[in-house]
Parts: structure tokens; sequence; C-alpha cells
């Protein structure tokens, strides 16, 4: 760039547009173009102070230049070199530079245009050339933000989007900045890598969104009790890392500090973690990365040691009120009474043309207090779980009536909860106006299938039609089928999710819908979310879907106004 620049101002002598003290003088600042771009080959002037000192010496030498012309109107064309000159800035120095040099090129260009209309040149043809040559002033400021998006998606694909923590690449990538250097004596690395004890079983009890705000109070944590020369990295799931150098006392400091962070108060779902360290001096011979991941990989086998030491009291200390079923009652009881749960209805949908057949009641409980799977396992460790039942399908029952006519509706209910319940006393007031499908879930194993098998019959002899809940997941297996005889089989979103890009998984949905066709039971494909993934159930012919690609589960009223298949 700095010898074209130079290379211009030279063929411009031959042109005539210089007085002879003019070519003299431009013919010099042209040579000096030569020295500059040497010394720029031997070494990229990265200094913000060089940078500077090159802007400088640019917009001399180009208003220099531009102003000896002999008409001024010839000489505007050169105004373009200083968006050039911009483009260096964008890169080698800063925000402010830009602006600074931006105005200086459009005054420049505004004065050879003032002065190329008084020199008698047309203003039209001045007003055209200061508009097109300033429209090259903006080039920079796009470059710039463009810039900028990278490195903000550079920097996104190197954090971790819940916690904000780098992830494991971005924390490989960071450890070479940390400080440490092996020349400093006694110098080490220091890793402690710890998970939540249990994590699943909060997700289970309290829902996702309470999961995602620990994940979330670890990381604050982690990220204020390390110091400066540190790293603090989420490896996925509910694993964290903590890279630190400096000398061992440093480290086992800081190790202090982490621990005392993590048994502060929360207000969330109470927790705790299982941790592991490992520290080794730091060395010239031996890659800081492959460190690191060596000691990631002791800190873990610590930290299982001490996981196998402890878990014999974990559930106790962290959980307690699971030990009560007395508790459990009476939070189930204040539920009821309150009228809960809340029921909200998803769409269950044709395969082939998309449109809504039925709808499926789901229980809702209260924000925060457990995912509906862990409201009914507690119920049913407690002894109560067709109370629970019960209660769900009666509000469901009172709540359906929104719901379009026509549509059939899927209701959920243990095989305990069949068999101790008569649940066509309660289904028999709503026969006539519309169809049910009875899904017989997984809370616990069925160990009395003749007792439910009496009970079905009853129920399919009113009209009712047996569905059997998350075939291919829990205790809904082959013995399920045999005994109960469904008239529909739903497949579960474990085998649904990625069926697209699992050949294991499509094979496993095409064999349930093959031993369906052979039962004449139909089929339904729960947890569709993609349609990559309704194209493979389309493809294997299940007739049914259901998932969030189809509709997400709401109150009856938001469905009032869907058409459905008739």
């Amino acid at each position: 760039m700095t010898l074209t620049f130079g290379l211009a101002g030279v063929l411009m002598i031959p042109a005539g547009q210089f007085s002879g003290p003019a070519s003299i003088a431009v013919l010099l600042a042209s040579a000096t173009t030569v020295p500059v771009a040497i010394a720029w080959y031997l070494r990229p002037w990265t200094s913000p102070r060089l940078a500077t000192a090159y802007i400088l010496y640019a917009d001399v030498g180009i208003v220099s230049v531009l102003f000896a012309f002999r008409t001024h109107f010839d000489a505007m064309p050169g105004c373009a070199m200083f968006a050039i000159v911009a483009a260096f800035i964008v890169v080698g120095s800063s925000y402010r530079m830009m602006v600074v040099h931006l105005a200086v090129a459009s005054v420049t260009l505004l004065t050879l245009g003032v002065l190329a209309v008084i020199d008698g040149a047309d203003p039209w043809s001045a007003a055209s050339r200061i508009v097109t040559i300033g429209s090259l002033y903006a080039a920079p400021f796009m470059i710039k933000a463009y810039i900028g998006q990278l490195r903000l998606k550079a920097a996104r694909a190197l954090r971790d989007p819940l916690t904000g923590l780098w992830n494991r690449r971005g924390l490989l990538d960071t450890v070479d900045t940390l400080g440490g250097s092996p020349s400093e004596a006694g110098d080490a690395v220091g890793v402690t890598v710890l998970d939540i004890d249990r994590f699943k079983q909060i997700n289970d009890r309290f829902g996702h969104p309470s999961g995602d705000a620990v994940l979330i109070e670890v990381a604050r944590r982690l990220s204020e009790a390390v110091g400066d020369r540190s790293a603090v990295a989420r490896l996925g799931g509910d694993e964290f890392v903590v890279v630190r150098t400096g000398t061992r006392e440093e480290i086992t400091q800081s190790d202090n500090r982490i621990r005392a962070a993590l048994e502060e108060t929360f207000d969330g779902p109470r927790f705790t973690t299982s941790l592991g360290s490992a520290v080794e001096a730091l060395d010239s011979e031996t890659s800081i990365h492959v460190l690191v991941r060596r000691l990631i990989a002791l800190a873990d086998i610590e930290m299982y040691r001490f996981k196998s030491r402890t878990s014999g009291n974990a559930v106790s200390e962290r959980l307690p009120e699971t030990n009560s079923h007395e508790q459990t009652r009476i939070r189930i009881d204040e539920l009821i009474a309150s009228g809960g749960p809340d029921i909200f209805f998803q769409p269950i949908c044709d395969t082939v043309t998309g449109s809504v057949v039925g709808f499926e009641a789901l229980s809702r409980f209260p924000f925060g207090a457990g995912s509906p799977l862990s409201w009914y396992r507690d119920a049913t460790e407690a002894g109560i779980g067709p109370r629970l039942e019960r209660a769900a399908l009666d509000r469901a029952l009172d709540a359906m009536h929104d719901l379009p006519p026509g549509s059939f509706v899927s209701l959920n209910a243990s095989a305990d909860t069949i068999r101790t319940t008569n649940l066509l006393d309660r289904l028999r007031p709503h026969l006539a106006s519309r169809t049910f499908y009875l899904e017989i879930t997984e809370h616990e194993r069925v160990d009395d299938y003749l007792a439910v098998t009496r009970a079905i019959d009853s129920l399919r002899a009113a009209g009712v039609q047996i569905s059997i809940d998350d075939v291919g997941a829990g205790f809904a297996g082959l013995r399920h089928v045999i005994e109960l005889r469904p008239d529909i089989l739903k497949v579960d979103y474990a085998l649904v999710h990625g069926i697209d890009r699992d050949p294991l998984r499509r094979a496993a949905a095409a064999a349930i819908i093959d031993l369906a066709r052979q039962i004449d039971a139909a089929v339904i494909l729960e947890g569709v979310e993609t349609e990559a993934e309704l194209q493979v159930a389309n493809e294997l012919g299940a007739e049914m879907v259901q998932g969030f690609l189809t509709g997400r589960p709401e109150p009856a009223s938001a469905h009032s106004h869907r058409r459905v298949a008739t």
C-alpha cells in the first residue's frame, strides 16, 4: 500500500500536474515510501504509537500532494487514498483514530471541491465527485462492524451459552494467557474439576429452569472465587473445571476459596458438589495444553474417588425431604385442595396431513417446585399415586370442553390407578361426545396384569382406546404389549429425538411400527421437533405424531380455534 502511494505520486509528475518545485517535493515524498515499506516488511508496526505515526505520515503526504496539483478538480480523485488508509486503521488502530482520519479526509475533499468551483470547474461535476469519493469513507465503518460481528461469533464459539464461561475449546485457547512462566521459581499449574451431585435428580424434581439456575450460580461462585491467573470453564452437563497458575501455596489458597464459595447458601434448590484437584510444576519442556489435559484427567479421577467415599449419605444430606412420605402427602393434598394440578393439552397430529386429530392432557405443577415426573414418582412412593392421578384426570375432564369438537382426548393413568379406580364411571358422562385414549404410564412396574386387564376390558367395551406410553423406555416393554393388547403404541421421545441422524433409533422405531401393524395397533411418535424427524415418521408409516414441531402444550382455551381432521 505504501509503495503504491509513492508510485502514484511519481506517475503524476510527467503528466504535468505539478509545477517544477512541487514536482521535486512530490518526488522526494514518494521516495520516502521505499524505506517505510522496507521497515514494514522487516517488522510490522503493531505498536499503537508506530501505527499512529504511520497514519500521520500517510495523511500529511496525501494532503501535501493533493494540494500541490495545478488544478484542484483533478486532485479530487486522489482523496480515495484516505479510504485505503482507513482500511488499515480498522485493523491496526483505534476507532477514535479512524474518525479523526476520516474527518481530515472529508475536510480535504470538501476544500478541494470548493477550490475547484472557484477555479471555474462545473459545480455539478465537483459535487458529483464529492458524493462519489465521500461514499468510500463509509466503507471502513461497515468493515469495522463486520469484523466486530466476526469477533463476536468467534467469542461465542468459545463460550458456554448458558453460564458465559469458557467451553473446553475456549479453555485450551486461553491457558496460554494465564501469565505463568516456567522461568519463575516454584510456578505450577493447578486444576480443580467439580460436578454437581445428582444433578439429574434436581432437574427431575424442580424442573430444567431450576437446574439451569443452579449451573449459573455455580459458574458465578467459581468466577468470583478465582484470581487473575485463572480460567474457569464448563466442560459440559454439570461438570466445571478451574485452571490456575502460580505457586503451589497460591493454588491451594484459591482451592480453599472455591470450596468456601460452594458452601454458601442458595435460594434455589439445595445442591452439593464433588471436587478433585491436581497440581504439577510448570516446565519449559511440556506444553501447557498437554499439562492441562493431563491434570484434568487426574483431578477427574480424584473427584470420583471422593464421590465413591461419600455417596452413602449424599441423598439424605442434600434432599432430606425425600425421606418423609408424610411431607409428600401434605404437599400433594394442599395442591389438590387448591385445585391443582393445572392441565395443558398438546396436539396430536396426522403424520401425512399435519391436521390435529386429538390432544394429550398433561399435568403442570407450580414453577420451580419440581417436574411432573418427580411429583408423580413422589406420590407413588408415598402411596398416594392414584389420588394425584385422579385429581389430574378430573381436572382434564373439566377443562376439555374448550377443545375443538371431534378431537379425541388422551388421558394418562398408571396401572395401579386403573386397577384401583373405577375410571369408567368418571368417563361415562362424556363418552357420547368425545373419544378417549387411556395412556398407561410407567410410574411403576405392573405386578398384577390380570386385575389391570379386567379394568381395561370394561373400558374398551365402552369405546375407550388403550394406549401404552413411552414404548422403548422404562417399564413399557414387550410384556406390556402382550398382556395389555393396546390399540395405540406411543414411541418414546428417547427413540424419536435425532431419528433422522441415527440409524439405530430409526431401526428401533421401525421395529415398533412393524409390531404395531401385526397386532392392528396405530403408532404415535412422541417428541417430534424437526421437519427431518417428521419426514422419517412419514417414511416409517407412523399414523400420528406429537411434539413441539406440531404444537406445544397449552391451556384448552388456546386450542379452541384449531381445525380438527374429520
